[in-house]
């Protein structure tokens, strides 16, 4: 420690009051980060504002690839990390951004593994309402993706359920939940929720 002492204080003054400035702002910016915050599923919004759209479009739209599939004015963007091996056995999401409208909604979408089961449903330890995964509109996407979300920030488990069987423990796999998690965050940044 003394001898990084001694090469600090042989420093050149301007570069040594740029060294301060430096860890000052990284040490403030680490202390005062933003909390990630629960959302709240109650009040379902699809509105996204020019920042946030302007953030999504240059920076995150990078980990992101648009679906083939997708038709305009629509993009569809599925994070580009995703394996079809965690695809098959999981609850995935993608992001539906219509630029046009300025509206941008979440996609649930359900591994091939649990296609031939006629009534699944989500059970959430944190939340006493289980969510059904069939036939679900926007606004039942939205309110399952915000309880898939605050379970996973909460670190608090969630199910997928067959009829009355329990089929399996999802996000058990880091890199399942951190797909989750990526894509959730980033949806709920853009909807300006989170």
């Amino acid at each position: 420690m003394a001898k990084i002492w001694k090469k600090f204080k042989a420093l050149n003054p301007l570069v040594k009051g740029f060294l301060l400035f430096f860890l000052i702002t990284f040490g403030l910016a680490f202390l005062f980060a933003p909390e990630v915050k629960p959302v709240n599923f109650e009040e379902v919004s699809f509105e996204t504002s020019s920042d946030s759209r302007m953030y999504f479009n240059n920076i995150r739209s990078y980990y992101y690839r648009i679906d083939r599939f997708s038709k305009a004015p629509m993009e569809i963007f599925r994070l580009k990390r995703r394996s079809e091996n965690r695809d098959s056995t999981s609850l995935n999401f993608a992001i539906a951004h219509y630029p046009g409208t300025g509206q941008a909604f979440i996609v649930a979408e359900l591994g091939s593994l649990y296609k031939t089961c006629d009534s699944l449903t989500l059970v959430y330890q944190a939340y006493s309402n289980p969510d059904n995964l069939m036939l679900m509109d926007g606004e039942r996407q939205f309110k399952v993706a915000a309880k898939v979300y605050s379970s996973l920030l909460q670190e608090q488990n969630v199910f997928l359920r067959c009829g009355e069987d329990t089929l399996k423990q999802l996000y058990v796999d880091k890199a399942e939940e951190l797909d989750a998690k990526i894509v959730l965050e980033d949806y709920f940044k853009l909807t300006l929720k989170n």
